[in-house]
C-alpha cells in the first residue's frame, strides 16, 4: 500500500502532471469568462439584410 500511494503523490508532483492542471484551470476559467460575457452582451438576431442591386 505504500508505494501505491508514493507513486500517486509522485505523479502529483511531475511537471507533466503539474502543466496538465494548470492548462485545464485555464481552459476552465475561459469558458466560464466567455459563458458570462455571453450572457452579458447579447446580439441582436432580427437583423434585417438588404441585398445589394447588382451593377449593371
Amino acid at each position: 500500500m505504500r508505494k501505491k500511494n508514493s507513486f500517486i503523490i509522485e505523479l502529483i508532483k511531475s511537471p507533466p502532471f503539474i502543466f496538465f492542471i494548470v492548462l485545464a484551470a485555464i481552459i476552465v476559467i475561459g469558458m466560464m469568462i466567455a459563458n458570462h460575457r455571453e450572457k452579458v452582451v447579447q446580439m441582436k438576431e432580427d437583423v434585417l439584410y438588404i441585398q445589394p442591386k447588382p451593377s449593371e
